[in-house]
């Protein structure tokens, strides 16, 4: 049963405060904790560094390397029959007892640094593709570690990362494991963000005021 939330709002409207707050009471509660963020400014407002600012037992899992993406539309049964070889499964195995932080910029730089230099669109596209696909990729790890009961009791936070549009909807793998998530509203479009329950984020920073 899905348990997918989402905020969908501009920066510099407290979604990454919320998202510590929320990591700071899940943890409180006993419950363990796995990052994605894509920061590649503000580091001092990074919830990433945030966590690892905060928090002794974290493991931080920065993936730069292109081969290891291996999820794409076209062989999504594939990699699910063999999620166990692939990236990041052993990552997570062996840090399962710490909150573990995946940092996705570097892909997400790599574009825009590519796209500075030589103004090529395409490798551009490309860049940014591999840092789609890497998303989805870990995304779907963790729901069938999760699924197969490798990993229990874990809530999974995102700040600000994109998901590819396709045809498959990773979250019909989804059982018990949960998803808080926080987009701009021009990166809401992941098909995995379809599942989301959209959170009434403006609501509930009126509330807090």
């Amino acid at each position: 049963m899905n348990n997918n939330q989402l905020i969908v709002e501009s920066q510099e409207t407290g979604k990454t405060t919320y998202l510590f707050n929320e990591i700071e009471r899940l943890i409180s509660e006993g419950v363990g904790i796995i990052i994605l963020d894509s920061a590649t400014e503000h580091e001092d407002k990074s919830l990433l560094k945030k966590v690892v600012q905060k928090y002794n037992n974290v493991s931080v899992i920065d993936m730069r390397d292109e081969k290891q993406i291996v999820l794409d539309e076209w062989n999504v049964n594939g990699f699910i029959d063999n999620f166990m070889k692939y990236f990041p499964f052993h990552d997570v195995l062996k840090n399962k007892n710490k909150i573990i932080c995946f940092d996705l910029s570097y892909f997400l730089e790599k574009g825009h640094d590519v796209f500075d230099e030589t103004n090529d669109k395409e490798l551009y596209t490309y860049y940014r593709n591999l840092y789609n696909r890497l998303a989805n990729q870990i995304v779907v790890t963790l729901i069938l570690m999760e699924k197969y009961g490798i990993i229990k009791n874990r809530f999974i936070v995102m700040d600000e990362i994109e998901f590819p549009i396709t045809d498959y909807d990773i979250s019909k793998l989804q059982e018990d494991i949960h998803f808080i998530a926080s987009v701009h509203p021009e990166n809401a479009f992941g098909t995995f963000y379809e599942s989301f329950d959209r959170i009434k984020f403006r609501a509930y920073q009126k509330r807090k005021d």
